[in-house]
């Protein structure tokens, strides 16, 4: 199984290509920097009290998306848990500076049926808890294959990415915008990175089915055109 370390290695090279796609910023500093000394390591640095913002959180600050940077990332359990509380203290002030607003302090495992997730603090952005709980309970339901086209890390990379997978929110935490009871076994799905960025691709969020029909469709275009170049082939013998 994949150390947390690891993880949190993936989330942040996950982090440059969402934020990619969301906003148009593509932070090549920081994905070479990721790259050559390791997510961990490369966070650490950032957040060194005698460190500045950097260009990336302005950028995201000024276009109300915070909840993808790296101070918000941090925060959030598990990840809090490989930093020092200097270290995560300097990702609240960065936040709370450049956003004039309060951050939600980090999110306490939950052991009720009941989950709450989503809930809406104001930092100038909405910043939503990502309740740890209903993830586990999540993937010990619904296991670790793509919902949407059956990838499963685990299968193709053997065991070093075992228990790796992204948790989707079925109904956007963005659209609900208060504190709702999660239902970690209806509310949320297992999705492979490359589906879940497919959901959400373009700003709009697709459903599961929308995305197995996608799948398919291209799928069904690509035998078609193969079919039709080896008949081409055969009439040309």
């Amino acid at each position: 199984m994949m150390s947390l370390e690891t993880q949190l290695h993936e989330e942040m090279l996950a982090m440059y290509y969402n934020v990619g796609r969301e906003i148009g910023y593509w932070a090549h500093r920081y994905l070479q920097r990721v790259r050559k000394v390791g997510g961990l390591q490369a966070a650490k640095d950032w957040l060194k009290p005698t460190s500045s913002p950097t260009r990336g959180l302005q950028r995201l600050a000024a276009v109300n998306r915070l909840d993808l940077s790296l101070e918000v990332f941090v925060l959030q359990e598990p990840w809090s848990s490989l930093f020092t509380k200097e270290e995560l203290q300097v990702a609240r002030q960065r936040i709370n500076l450049i956003s004039g607003g309060q951050l939600a302090e980090e999110v306490s495992t939950a052991s009720d049926s009941n989950l709450l997730e989503g809930a809406v603090h104001k930092v100038t952005i909405n910043a939503y808890e990502r309740n740890p709980e209903a993830r586990r309970r999540c993937l010990e339901k619904h296991g670790y294959s793509c919902f949407a086209c059956k990838f499963n890390f685990k299968d193709y990379y053997g065991e070093t990415a075992e228990g790796f997978i992204h948790v989707h929110h079925i109904i956007p935490l963005s659209e609900i915008k208060q504190e709702y009871t999660v239902d970690p076994i209806n509310d949320l799905c297992p999705v492979c990175a490359n589906c879940h960025a497919v959901i959400h691709l373009g700003g709009v969020t697709r459903t599961i089915e929308e995305v197995k029909a996608m799948i398919k469709a291209n799928l069904e275009k690509r035998q078609s055109k193969i079919i039709s170049e080896v008949s081409q082939g055969s009439d040309s013998i």
